[in-house]
């Protein structure tokens, strides 16, 4: 049997306009979130957050501005994979969603780097589960931030007729049963779901 945990790993204040075409740009906290996968073939990681240097330096990657990092000690992707038992050597798999430096920001955590400069990658991927209880769920990564893009079927985008039509895909995966998609940084989304150390199976 698949247990899908979801937690924590740090968050960003980011007006809502950086997420869905339209709307506010007044600032508010998203969640950023990472997932572990126990399956019978071995332990699998779905994203690893932010780089815990953020925890002391807020500005680590882009510097004073009007992206603000929130992240607290226990939210670096060591400790919350210790806090469910499960030491880093015990990851069988890394699943990146992308590389940007709050999906992908624990993959390499270096003792003594103080400076964390972002990635900007040409791809992206999300991941289908096939859980015995809950049924098929999707974690979206950025395909969409949040419940409001797969919604209105709209998303900021370099290329918004793609996004777009992943988002009907997304949405088809799961016959547009919405509470089975974990879209990338959506507090009110994050508020519902089950979270550490409750789980999904």
């Amino acid at each position: 049997m698949i247990e899908l945990v979801i937690f924590r790993t740090g968050g960003v204040e980011i007006g809502r306009s950086s997420f869905v075409p339209g709307a506010s740009d007044a600032k508010s906290f998203a969640p950023v979130w990472s997932a572990l996968l126990r399956t019978p073939e071995g332990n699998i990681l779905f994203d690893t957050g932010l780089h815990p240097v953020h925890v002391d330096r807020p500005d680590a990657t882009f510097g004073p501005g009007s992206l603000k990092v929130v992240m607290a000690k226990e939210d670096a992707i060591v400790a919350r994979l210790l806090s469910l038992g499960v030491h880093p050597d015990e990851i069988a798999v890394v699943v990146n969603s992308h590389l940007h430096f709050d999906h992908a920001g624990g993959n390499t955590v270096r003792e003594g780097e103080d400076r964390v400069r972002p990635a900007f990658p040409n791809g992206h991927q999300s991941l289908v589960v096939e859980l015995r209880e809950t049924g098929r769920v999707v974690l979206c990564g950025d395909a969409a931030f949040t419940r409001e893009n797969l919604e209105r079927g709209e998303i900021r985008a370099p290329d918004e007729q793609t996004a777009k039509e992943s988002l009907a895909l997304i949405r088809s995966l799961v016959k547009d049963d919405l509470e089975r998609v974990f879209v990338s940084h959506d507090a009110a989304s994050w508020s519902r779901w089950k979270r550490a150390p409750e789980s999904y199976r």
